[in-house]
């Protein structure tokens, strides 16, 4: 979430060579919407945005439990901004200019502790079992066999039930990519 448009493109564009998946808001309401009903694998988030800051828009997310990881990335880089963002629920944070090796190397630590956390969740919902760390589902404690790709689609629609997705979200999500994934194989 990030309002200088160079910037952002810069950031989504390294990103995406690194191999993450990047998803670009602007706008500080829009982004706070955004959070709400998608569950990130994590956020890197400017405080000084339009309509919304960042601090509130953090403020928000965890006092609904959005609980992605978050870094804060701003300007704002003297010592009463890193505690009061910190304090706001932002798992790192980073003034700005910045090195985009440390910013990598600050998401890969951070996506390291989220799979940790992650991973030793087993997820129930009535008799089915998901152990992602194990890679295994159950049903009434019977052993269920799923491809890897029914897996993923199976853990996702139970980490985050109730949430509606949609096909490009599904494919993106489950593939890594809406660009070579047909509707036809969503539907199946």
């Amino acid at each position: 979430v990030e309002d200088e448009k160079q910037l952002a493109n810069s950031l989504k564009r390294g990103l995406e060579e690194e191999g993450y998946v990047v998803e670009v808001q602007h706008d500080g309401e829009e982004a706070e919407l955004q959070g709400l009903v998608n569950d990130y694998d994590m956020v890197v988030l400017d405080w000084r945005l339009p309509h919304r800051d960042g601090k509130e828009i953090l403020e928000h997310w965890r006092k609904e439990n959005r609980n992605f990881p978050v870094l804060m990335l701003t300007a704002l880089g003297d010592l009463d901004h890193k505690v009061s963002g910190l304090d706001a629920g932002a798992d790192d944070y980073m003034g700005k200019p910045f090195s985009f090796d440390e910013l990598l190397a600050r998401i890969r630590a951070l996506s390291r502790r989220s799979a940790d956390i992650s991973n030793t969740e087993i997820v129930k919902i009535g008799p089915i079992e998901v152990d992602a760390r194990k890679h295994t589902v159950t049903v009434g404690g019977m052993s269920l066999t799923l491809r890897q790709k029914e897996f993923v689609l199976l853990e996702l629609l139970m980490t985050h039930l109730g949430t509606v997705f949609s096909k490009t979200q599904i494919a993106e999500r489950v593939w890594g990519s809406a660009y070579y994934v047909s509707d036809n194989t969503i539907e199946a």
